[in-house]
C-alpha cells in the first residue's frame, strides 16, 4: 500500500510503498477513503509541536480518518467487513480517572490514532470506531476533529447563553466554519460574530449562518464593541490562539462572559483581576469525547452541518499542508488515497 511517511521534523512527508498490516486480536484494518488534514500535522512536520516520547519514526500521520472495514482481528465484535466507519482519534491509557470519565484526550499518556495518510490503517480496537450510517466518508473524516473540537468547545458555553446573546468566533478555518454551523444548530437565537484576517472567508461565514463578519486586520475590537452596543460578547471562542487573536478576544469579552481558547498558534495572554472582565471565565478546550463525535455525525446526518472541503490526492499531501500553513485552504483540506 502507499503511505505518507514522516521521517523527521523539517522534512517533507515521503509517499512510499509499505506492507499492508494484518489485524490481530482486537485490531481492525481500515481501508481509508478520506483523511482530514489538521493544522496539528503542520506543526509536527515543522517541529514546532514535539512528538509524544517513545514514538518511533518513520510514522504515518493523519488522525481524521474515515473508510471501510477491510479485515477484522479474531477478537473483534460489533463490526463486519464493509462497514463504513470513522475513527475517534483519542487514545489514552484506559485506566486513569480521565479515561474512565470519557476524556481520553486529556490523559497524561494520550496519543493520537495516526495513520490516515495511507491506503490502509490499523485501528487498535472497535471502541475507536463509529458507524457512519449514511454520512459521506469525505464529510465524516474531517468531522472527527474539525467538527468534534468546536462542538466540545461550544458545549462549555451553551449553559450560560441566553436568547439573543452574542458570541464571537475567531478564525474561520477548518474548525471555525464548523463552529458557526454547530452553534446555529444548537443555539439558533445566538447572534454569531465571525472574525478572520482573510476577507475571502466572509462569504462562507455569512452563508453558513454568521450574522456578522469582522475583518481581523481592521480593529476588530472596536467593530465588535459596536455590534454588542459596548456590552461585549457573552462568549468568545478563539480557534486561532495567536497573540493578536487572544488579545482582541479578551478585549471584546463582556462581564460574566466565557472565553474559550481552542487554537494552538502559541500566543500568550496576560491575565489578572484588572484585565479579565468582572466575573468572566477563562478556559481551554481540547478535542472531544466519543459520544460528542456521535452527536456531530447525527448533526451531519440531519443536514444541519456540512464541512467545506478542499480535496487533494495522497501525492498532493505536502501541498495541502503548505496551503494550510499559509492560510489558503477554504474549509478543511481532505486527502483521498
Amino acid at each position: 500500500m502507499r503511505a505518507a511517511l514522516f521521517y523527521e521534523p523539517g522534512r517533507r512527508l515521503e509517499i512510499e510503498d509499505v506492507p499492508i498490516p494484518e489485524p490481530d486480536g482486537d485490531e481492525i484494518l481500515l481501508r481509508v477513503r478520506a483523511a482530514g488534514v489538521c493544522h496539528t500535522d503542520v506543526h509536527i512536520r515543522s517541529g514546532r509541536l514535539p512528538l509524544v516520547p517513545g514514538v518511533e519514526l518513520p510514522m504515518t500521520l493523519g488522525h481524521e480518518t474515515a473508510g471501510e472495514v477491510a479485515a477484522l482481528g479474531s477478537g473483534v465484535k460489533g463490526f463486519r467487513e464493509g462497514d463504513a466507519v470513522v475513527v475517534w482519534g483519542a487514545r489514552g491509557c484506559g485506566r486513569c480517572r480521565l479515561c474512565h470519565s470519557g476524556s481520553e484526550c486529556l490523559c497524561s499518556q494520550a496519543t493520537w490514532l495516526n495513520g490516515g495518510y495511507s491506503e490502509y490503517m490499523l485501528v487498535p480496537g472497535a471502541r475507536y470506531l463509529a458507524h457512519l450510517n449514511g454520512v459521506d466518508p469525505l464529510q465524516a473524516a474531517p468531522m472527527a476533529d474539525a467538527g468534534l473540537t468546536p462542538l466540545h468547545a461550544i458545549r462549555k458555553v451553551l449553559p450560560g447563553l441566553r436568547a439573543g446573546d452574542r458570541i464571537v468566533l475567531f478564525g474561520m478555518g477548518g474548525l471555525g466554519h464548523m463552529a458557526v454551523q454547530i452553534l446555529h444548530a444548537l443555539s439558533p437565537s445566538t447572534e454569531i460574530i465571525a472574525v478572520d484576517i482573510e476577507s475571502s472567508k466572509r462569504e462562507l461565514a455569512l452563508t453558513l449562518g454568521a450574522h456578522h463578519f469582522v475583518d481581523g486586520l481592521d480593529d476588530p475590537v472596536q467593530r465588535i464593541r459596536e455590534i454588542t452596543r459596548e456590552e461585549g460578547a457573552a462568549a468568545v471562542l478563539d480557534f486561532v490562539g495567536s497573540d493578536d487573536s487572544l488579545s482582541a478576544g479578551l478585549r471584546c469579552l463582556g462581564k460574566t462572559g466565557a472565553f474559550v481558547i481552542v487554537g494552538m498558534a502559541g500566543g500568550v495572554l496576560p491575565v489578572s483581576a484588572f484585565t479579565l472582565p468582572l466575573e468572566a471565565t477563562l478556559t481551554t478546550s481540547m478535542w472531544g469525547s466519543f459520544p460528542e463525535l456521535e452527536e456531530v455525525l447525527t448533526l451531519a446526518r440531519e443536514g444541519k452541518i456540512r464541512c467545506e472541503t478542499s480535496v487533494f490526492e495522497l501525492d498532493g499531501l505536502n501541498d495541502a499542508l503548505d496551503q494550510l500553513e499559509s492560510g489558503k485552504v477554504l474549509g478543511r483540506a481532505v486527502v483521498v488515497p
